[in-house]
């Protein structure tokens, strides 16, 4: 669910931003649009947008590196807000034979209140759009048009148009970890149960006992008691869930497993086949580690 702020600028603008996919798959369409008459100027927010760099994925892709500094005491939004807020959007400025493919984000703190569960950055944090083009020649230089929800007491919306110059020399690797928070990684088994309509999630719970066992000295983080091992779902059009999460898991025998459940709504899958995303975490901090699950659901789906 958008928090009111957000659905007050969308509609209070023309639906002109857009958010690529990759080539093999729908593009995604995000309304929003950016005010680019003052380009190069940010609006004043608690959050200040740079150009931090490139670097070189483990697909070979090159990405954009975007630094969000925030402002203490406020947050941002994972690509799933959880029960309210919204995620930053970016839109690439033209640049013939390249494209903007799906951001990458890294692992979020989960945030708590009486009435909701939020996923967040509540700390500085680094953003990477992956860009695609020509085989072998270097991103050129470019600039994104930036578009994010910001919330303490309340809610506000920044713009800003970042510049990156061209990518040259010998790129660093993504890595595992930036700004101490968790890249994910391919992830654990994942099985379907078409009849009961829910996603069973299990693994090998070493990771998830060392990384209970890393002291946890963020005060923003989730206290002592979280589960080892929880899942956070990303936004799957056509697949509904109960609640935002988190879903624990329990751990036995150096095992893992958690179960999801879920409602099928082929009618709102927008045409595209049917897939459980998620986010699974292990330990509380948002550095540790953290794996990403992918599951096609195998179902029929009709075009709207």
């Amino acid at each position: 669910m958008l928090g009111a702020a957000w659905q007050v600028f969308l509609n209070d603008k023309p639906a002109v931003a857009t958010m690529q996919a990759h080539p093999t798959t729908p593009m995604l369409k995000a309304a929003g649009a950016f005010n680019t008459a003052n380009a190069g100027a940010q609006d004043k927010t608690p959050v200040k947008a740079t150009a931090a760099g490139w670097v070189k994925l483990a697909s070979g892709q090159t990405a954009a590196v975007v630094r969000f500094e925030i402002e203490n005491g406020w947050h941002m939004y994972w690509q799933n807000p959880g029960d309210s807020g919204a995620p930053p959007l970016a839109q690439l400025q033209a640049v013939n034979g390249w494209t903007l493919l799906e951001p990458i984000f890294p692992r979020p703190s989960i945030l708590k209140t009486p009435d909701d569960t939020e996923f967040v950055y509540d700390t500085s944090w680094e953003w990477l759009l992956p860009m695609q083009g020509p085989d072998g020649v270097a991103a050129p230089a470019c600039s994104f048009d930036l578009s994010w929800m910001v919330c303490k007491e309340r809610c506000i919306v920044g713009q800003a148009r970042v510049q990156f110059a061209a990518a040259t020399g010998e790129l660093p690797a993504a890595g595992l970890a930036r700004l101490g928070r968790s890249l994910a990684t391919v992830g654990s088994v994942a099985t379907f149960n078409i009849k009961d309509q829910t996603i069973t999630i299990s693994g090998n719970a070493i990771n998830a006992t060392s990384a209970a066992s890393t002291p946890n000295t963020n005060p923003n983080s989730p206290s002592n008691t979280a589960p080892a091992v929880q899942c956070i779902p990303a936004v799957m059009p056509g697949v509904s869930l109960q609640s935002a999460g988190p879903f624990p898991a329990t751990v036995a025998n150096e095992k893992f497993t958690l179960t999801i459940p879920l409602e099928i709504q082929p009618h709102n899958a927008l045409g595209k086949p049917l897939v459980f995303n998620g986010l699974l975490l292990f330990g509380q901090s948002s550095g540790e580690y953290c794996e990403n699950i992918h599951l096609p659901l195998n179902m029929q789906v009709s075009q709207p």
